[in-house]
C-alpha cells in the first residue's frame, strides 16, 4: 500500500510491506479513545458513585479492554486479516457475512452517528455563543461527517497521519483546559458525595461497554502490525493511557463544572478557540476509525467487490450521519448495552477456536465454506444468557465455555481434519 495513494482493498490480507510500526498504530489506537463519549464515560461514573471509586472502576474496565484487545489482536497480526474475515473460521463464510459483519457494521455505524452528532451540536453551540452565527445542527452534522469520512476513505495511512498530529495537540489542550478549570472552580467538588446508583462492577461494565466494539474488532487495526509484540505495545501504550486520562478528566470536569464536555468547559472559561479545536479533533480521530472499520464490514455484508472499500466506506458513513440526525445520541446508554450483548460473545468464540483448538498458530486457521453451526449456536446461546442476566461482558466468558463444550462433542468445521475430509469428498 503506497503511503501516497488511497487504500482501495478491504479484506485482502495485509502483507509484510503493508505492515506499519507499532508507534504509528499506537497513535491510531489512542485516537479511538479520545472522543467526547470518553469524557461522557467519566461523567456518568462520577455521577453514580464516589469520585475515586468511579476512577478505579473505570480503570479496571480499561485493563480488561487492553488485555482482550491485545489477545484478539494477535489474530490480526498473525494472519493480516480484518475481524470480519477472521470470523469465517468460527461462523463460516455465510455466518461471517450475514451475522458477524452485520452486527459489527451496526455497532460501528452507530458509534459514528453518536460521535458525529455530539460534534455537530457542540460546534453549532460554539458558533452561536462565540460569533452569534446560527448553523443548524443538521448542517453541522452533515458537514463534519463528510470531512471525517474523507480521511477514512484514504485508509490507514491517512488515519495514522491524522493521529500523529492530533493526539499531542489534544493532550496539550485537555491538560491546559483542566488546569484552568481547577484554578477557577477548585478541587473541593471532587469530595462531594453523590447518591450511589451504580455498583463498582457496574462501573467496570460501563467502562468496557464504551470500547466493546473496538475491543472485539481489534484485528481491523492490528492486521497492520508486524508482530504480536508490536500489537501489545501499540495497544497498551495507545489505549490505556489515553483511556484513563479522558476518564479522569471527564469525571473531574463533571464534578467541578457539572459539564463533562471539555470543549464546552473551555468555551465557558474564555478559551473558545481551544474548545472548538478539542471538539473537532476528538470526534475526528475517533470517527475515522469507526468509518474505516464499518466500511470493511459493509464490503463483506453486501458482498461488494474488495476494491470498492472507498465507496462502501462513504456509504457507511452517510448511514451513520443519518442515524445521528435521527436521534441515536439520546439513547446512547441503551444503544451501548444492546450492541455489547451482540458483540461480546463473538470474541470468546474466536478466542477458543484460534488459541485453544488451533493452538494459536496461523497455519491452523481455516476459512469454512457456508455456515459453521457450532459457532453460530454458541453465539446465540451466549447472547441469550448474557442478556437474561443483564451482564453484557459475561458473553465473552459464556461463549468461550459454551463453544468449547459444544465443539468437544460436535467438532467444528474449522478443525483441520474436517477441512481435509470436505476436500476429499
Amino acid at each position: 500500500m503506497s503511503k501516497n495513494k488511497a487504500e482501495s482493498n478491504a479484506l485482502t490480507p495485509k502483507t509484510g510491506e503493508q505492515r506499519q510500526s507499532w508507534l504509528s498504530l499506537a497513535f491510531v489506537q489512542a485516537g479511538i479513545c479520545v472522543c467526547i463519549p470518553s469524557f461522557l464515560e467519566g461523567a456518568l461514573l462520577a455521577g453514580k458513585m464516589p469520585f475515586w471509586e468511579a476512577i478505579a472502576s473505570g480503570t479496571v474496565g480499561y485493563v480488561i479492554v487492553v488485555v482482550i484487545m491485545s489477545v484478539l489482536g494477535f489474530m490480526g497480526s498473525d494472519l493480516g486479516l480484518a475481524s470480519c474475515s477472521l470470523a469465517e473460521s468460527t461462523f463460516g463464510r455465510k455466518g461471517a457475512r450475514y451475522i458477524i459483519s452485520v452486527v459489527y457494521a451496526i455497532n460501528l455505524v452507530g458509534w459514528f452517528g453518536i460521535n458525529n452528532q455530539e460534534c455537530a451540536q457542540s460546534f453549532s453551540n460554539f458558533m452561536m455563543s462565540s460569533f452569534n452565527i446560527h448553523i443548524p445542527v443538521a448542517a453541522s452534522g452533515i458537514g463534519w461527517g463528510l470531512i471525517m469520512l474523507l480521511t477514512a476513505v484514504f485508509g490507514m495511512s491517512a488515519i495514522e497521519k491524522l493521529n500523529v498530529v492530533s493526539i499531542p495537540l489534544l493532550l496539550a489542550v485537555m491538560f491546559a483546559g483542566t488546569v484552568i478549570a481547577v484554578q477557577q472552580f477548585g478541587l473541593s467538588a471532587l469530595d462531594k458525595d453523590v447518591p450511589r446508583s451504580m455498583s463498582f462492577m457496574g462501573g467496570v461494565a460501563l467502562s468496557f461497554d464504551f470500547y466493546a466494539v473496538g475491543t472485539i474488532t481489534a484485528a481491523d487495526i492490528t492486521r497492520f502490525q508486524k508482530s504480536r509484540k508490536d500489537t501489545v505495545k501499540s495497544t497498551v501504550l495507545g489505549v490505556f493511557p489515553m483511556g484513563v486520562i479522558t476518564l479522569v478528566l471527564g469525571a473531574m470536569l463533571t464534578k467541578m463544572t457539572t459539564d463533562y464536555d471539555i470543549s464546552s468547559v473551555l468555551i465557558t472559561i474564555g478559551l473558545p478557540i481551544f474548545g472548538v479545536i478539542s471538539l473537532i479533533l476528538s470526534a475526528w480521530t475517533t470517527n475515522v476509525s469507526n468509518a474505516y472499520s464499518a466500511g470493511l464490514n459493509f464490503v463483506m455484508a453486501f458482498n461488494a467487490p474488495d476494491n470498492r472499500r472507498r465507496e462502501v466506506t462513504v456509504a457507511a458513513g452517510i448511514v451513520g450521519i443519518i442515524l445521528g440526525l435521527c436521534g441515536i445520541l439520546t439513547r446512547v446508554e441503551d444503544v451501548l448495552s444492546m450492541l455489547a450483548y451482540l458483540v461480546c460473545p463473538v470474541g470468546g468464540i474466536m478466542f477458543v477456536d484460534y488459541f485453544i483448538i488451533g493452538k494459536g498458530k496461523a497455519k491452523n486457521w481455516h476459512s469454512v465454506e457456508g455456515w459453521n453451526l457450532v459457532g453460530v449456536a454458541a453465539w446465540i446461546v451466549s447472547v441469550i444468557i448474557s442478556f437474561a442476566l443483564k451482564i453484557d461482558y459475561l458473553g465473552i466468558v459464556a461463549s468461550a465455555i459454551i463453544y468449547a463444550v459444544i465443539e468437544h462433542f460436535v467438532p467444528s468445521l474449522s478443525r483441520e481434519e474436517n477441512i481435509r475430509e470436505a476436500k476429499n469428498d
